[in-house]
């Protein structure tokens, strides 16, 4: 087996740190991994985790995807020394939390040029390539919120909505040419990213507030800081390491014919069953409505 050049966004932390490894350090060297991120000040965590796949099967490009022209750079790089790209793993997102009435136009523009319009632009320059080889995979990190609706991260859960779409309806476009594109859907699992949302919370007095700073006069402070502590001991059972959903990618990358969406965990899997039982799909809403009606907002 040839070994497969490939590219993952977001690779400083967390999902994306952890499937470049896996990769990297495969024991058939069966995949050539360029690892980037916006900020290559913080490429120390991957460097140490990547150890003798350093330089060998694991290189470190900086990639802002909210920069188009960093995105061709990148691309027109990995052509040059390969001539060719085998798969993308595109893993970069950000989230604020707070009500939505207050969150500022320029942290919703920030979600949705990073989880959304660059995302959608580095699959639209690899298109091209992998229609003319007729071969390659995409790998698409998205999320369980986009079938539970998670509150107060509404931004977020409607750029991964989006990306949910996106793959699902270039899934058969993309088939006819021998390129298979699939989600992966984790629920809570611990990384920085985690810890990165629940510290972006947008409050009243200040312009982000952490959980315990909450105006005591303002209902919708003491709702989203509330709910917030409520869901994390919801979804704490089932939280997964970053290690487990490089396995799910490592699976969807081994099958013949992966399938649209994967999803990580047994929790996840019981929410999208319940979700289209009913035929509503208002399962996460409903559910979070009975969370959130417990909490004194007077």
């Amino acid at each position: 087996m040839a070994t497969e050049v490939t590219l993952i966004t977001g690779c400083s932390s967390g999902i994306g740190l952890a499937t470049a490894v896996k990769l990297a350090q495969d024991p058939k060297e069966s995949f050539l991994v360029y690892a980037t991120m916006r900020n290559l000040t913080k490429k120390g965590e991957l460097e140490e985790a990547a150890g003798s796949a350093l330089n060998k099967t694991l290189f470190i490009f900086q990639l802002d995807i909210t920069k188009e022209e960093q995105i061709v750079s990148v691309m027109k790089e990995i052509m040059k020394r390969h001539s060719r790209i085998d798969i993308i793993v595109s893993n970069a997102a950000f989230c604020y939390v707070g009500p939505f009435e207050r969150m500022p136009m320029a942290d919703m523009r920030q979600m949705v040029d990073t989880n959304m319009i660059g995302t959608y632009r580095l699959i639209q320059e690899v298109v091209p390539i992998m229609k003319r080889q007729r071969s390659g995979r995409i790998i698409n990190i998205s999320s369980i919120v986009p079938f539970i609706g998670f509150p107060f991260s509404n931004i977020y859960t409607a750029t991964k909505f989006a990306m949910e779409g996106l793959t699902e309806s270039l899934y058969p476009e993309l088939k006819c040419f021998g390129v298979w594109i699939s989600s992966i859907c984790p629920g809570l699992v611990n990384t920085k990213f985690t810890e990165n949302m629940s510290s972006n919370i947008r409050g009243s007095r200040d312009e982000i507030f952490s959980p315990g700073d909450v105006d005591p006069n303002d209902p919708s402070d003491k709702l989203v800081s509330c709910f917030m502590g409520l869901a994390a001991e919801e979804f704490m059972p089932s939280i997964q390491q970053p290690s487990d959903i490089a396995d799910v990618v490592a699976e969807c990358l081994a099958a013949a014919e992966p399938k649209v969406r994967y999803i990580t965990s047994d929790y996840g899997r019981e929410l999208m069953t319940k979700r289209y039982a009913d035929g509503t799909g208002a399962t996460g809403s409903d559910m979070w409505y009975q969370m959130m009606s417990k909490i004194d907002t007077d």
